[in-house]
């Protein structure tokens, strides 16, 4: 398990394989605008289908705690704090994972605030967690889980890419 800041500058946060992600587009070039890529024709689409990507969009600009595990692994969360849960994103990892801000997508520059994550090498089916502790009507803790579970093969896409992920949001 391990726990993480993220900040987001950009509305989002991904998880992806470096070099997953230079394989798909065969060489990146400093600078690429990958978002607009991928929200201007399928490729966002197919680089989530094939495992590449596992996205969190949508969500305000802010210091998010992240919590990476296994399945296997205990939730350092309490299960009354979780606000919303989407899967299953698949992720295949041939190197090493990464976390970073979404404006990683928008202007490449490679290992520029991207932060390993310890997930070893294989096929996961991911589930995300957003979560929130609210004291005397605040948030006071926020943040997300990112669950993984093995595969044997890179598994289906089931999660949702228009699902409110906001947890910073009094509900």
């Amino acid at each position: 398990m391990q726990e993480i800041e993220v900040v987001v500058d950009f509305n989002g946060i991904v998880i992806f394989d470096p070099e997953r992600l230079k394989e798909y587009y065969g060489n990146i070039d400093i600078g690429t605008n990958l978002l607009k890529r991928f929200t201007t024709t399928n490729e966002g689409e197919e680089v989530i289908k094939q495992g590449i990507v596992t996205p969190i969009i949508g969500i305000n600009d802010s210091a998010y705690k992240v919590f990476v595990r296994e399945d296997h692994e205990q939730s350092e969360i309490h299960p009354n704090s979780i606000i919303l849960s989407n899967s299953f994103f698949p992720l295949g990892i041939t190197n090493r994972a990464v976390i970073s801000d979404l404006s990683t997508l928008y202007e490449w520059y490679p290992d520029e605030n991207w932060i390993e994550i310890h997930i070893p090498v294989g096929f996961y089916s991911v589930k995300i967690n957003g979560f929130h502790l609210i004291e005397n009507d605040e948030i006071i803790d926020f943040g997300f889980e990112f669950v993984f579970s093995k595969e044997h093969i890179l598994p289906k896409f089931s999660g949702s890419l228009t699902q409110n992920m906001q947890v910073l949001e009094l509900k």
